[in-house]
């Protein structure tokens, strides 16, 4: 062997011993009892959790940010068998895990979930609970927090009679909850109705519905998932449908939020001698579909806002009767491709049949009708049937067309609305909004109910004028 090949080898001999020597170092165990785990958070939080109903899972990253190998000898909850928390670990369900170990620079998971047993009081439960970590005989723990509070159960429930639906604590409905025929169904002040998903609020021909919310205590229908992931996600339950029939329907500070359909109004409010549908104070927003479907029915709004949809805010079909009074429609609904209202004196059927119904009337007085497009009202009209609609004193963001331009009396025409964040349901007029000191105060004062304050309850006439839609702008001083 030349001088050259034996340089040759050792050299190789050095370099396979280095890696050997760097790969056995990696693959021993860090024995530190100083060394300490990376956690992502110190604390894991569980917003309102209702009794019996599992929590969504939330997971926890353990980092090891050493060079070496660690071996957490164990894992455990502080509350052991008897917490409401539950561990799952390298895809074990557990509430003790021993010897997890994780290579250098590496991570590993932790799923927690947690169960709240009923106490049987209205007021929200803490429940709390601790992830304890032993590693080289170092002792570290993790806080699980969750708020959890008892509810009223309701699983494909018909409710008849008279039924007043107790305040105290949340209604939490699976399937439907129906007010069934001769139902006088009434909903008090503060009244929480939490939706699971595929669930519904029906109202059916012949029943009553009185929800009586205020503005401090707004009657809230909403979906179940009250984790923050949740807040803003659109289509979490099915919504409420109101069917054809004599009956008293009337909403007053509600807010609706969360589901595919907002009111889904079926022939309501039209027949001779019954009440329209009242909407008072009110708020629709965020569904992934419509906030208000109406076909054929009769409806007055007022002081309402209802916004950001994946169809129409309001959408007419068939025709009907319809009165919006200081009202903000708008649609900044992400992905959107509809208008925020659709006017229509015909609705389709599954064969694509046009019905016919009269548009007896559809009146918008200092309304905002707006949106991220540049039109915002769709009108659809059927030949021989009668179509009749007015829109006074409102701003609008509209494609002017000669054959409906006599149709809108005084309104400012594709200005902006200049809300405070539409993107974030912030539906308050900025201070350089078209819709200031723009509305009529005639229409405010012949309106029943009074609509002198606005949703907020800030006076529309001091200092005066008064502004369209559903807010009155407050100057900050």
């Amino acid at each position: 062997m030349t001088i050259k090949q034996s340089a040759r080898l050792l050299f190789i001999i050095m370099i396979t011993t280095m890696l050997a020597y760097t790969g056995c170092r990696k693959d021993e165990f860090n024995t530190d009892s100083g060394f300490r785990l990376n956690f992502s958070t110190d604390t894991v939080m569980f917003d309102t959790v209702f009794t019996t109903i599992g929590s969504i899972t939330k997971q926890l990253v353990i980092r090891n940010t050493g060079k070496n190998k660690i071996n957490i000898s164990k894992i455990t909850l502080a509350r052991g068998a008897a917490s409401p928390f539950r561990l799952n670990i390298d895809g074990s369900a557990t509430e003790l895990y021993h010897d997890l170990e994780i290579g250098p620079k590496d991570s590993a998971y932790i799923f927690v979930k947690v169960t709240i047993d009923p106490k049987n009081v209205s007021n929200p439960l803490i429940e709390s609970d601790s992830i304890i970590f032993e590693t080289n005989g170092n002792i570290q723990d993790v806080k699980l927090v969750a708020w959890g509070q008892d509810a009223y159960f309701y699983n494909n429930v018909v409710l008849t009679g008279n039924v007043t639906l107790p305040d105290d604590k949340p209604h939490v409905i699976y399937g439907t909850l129906t007010a069934d025929e001769n139902c006088n169904l009434t909903i008090l002040p503060g009244t929480k109705l939490y939706f699971h998903k595929g669930s519904s609020l029906e109202i059916r021909s012949g029943a009553s519905l009185d929800v009586t919310g205020t503005l401090e205590l707004p009657v809230i229908f909403t979906s179940d998932r009250l984790d923050d992931d949740y807040l803003n996600i659109p289509g979490l339950w099915d919504g409420i449908w109101i069917e054809r029939g004599k009956k008293n329907i009337s909403f007053t500070y509600a807010e609706i939020t969360n589901a595919i359909v907002g009111i889904q109004a079926d022939s309501c409010g039209i027949d001779i001698g019954t009440p329209p549908l009242r909407l008072h104070n009110c708020l629709i927003n965020n569904m992934k579909n419509y906030g208000i479907r109406a076909t054929w029915s009769k409806i007055v709004s007022t002081n309402c806002q209802i916004t950001n949809c994946g169809g129409n805010v309001v959408s007419i079909e068939q025709g009907g009767n319809y009165d919006f009074r200081n009202c903000t429609l708008a649609n900044y609904f992400s992905g959107k491709g509809y208008a925020a209202l659709t006017i229509s004196n015909y609705s389709l059927d599954t064969a694509y049949t046009q019905i016919p119904g009269e548009l007896t009337g559809a009146y918008f007085g200092n309304c905002i009708i707006t949106g991220s497009m540049t039109n915002e009202i769709d009108f659809y009209e059927l030949a021989g049937t009668t179509f009749n609609f007015q829109f006074d004193q409102c701003l609008v963001s509209w494609d002017i067309e000669n054959l409906y331009k006599s149709k809108f009396v005084n309104c400012i025409f594709n200005k902006e609305a200049e809300f405070k964040d539409p993107y974030k349901d912030d539906f308050q007029l900025d201070t350089l909004s078209f819709a200031k000191d723009a509305a009529s105060l005639e229409i405010i004062n012949n309106t029943f109910p009074d609509i002198k304050f606005d949703r907020k309850g800030i006076s529309r006439l001091i200092p005066g004028p008064p502004d369209l839609g559903a807010y009155e702008r407050v100057e900050i001083k």
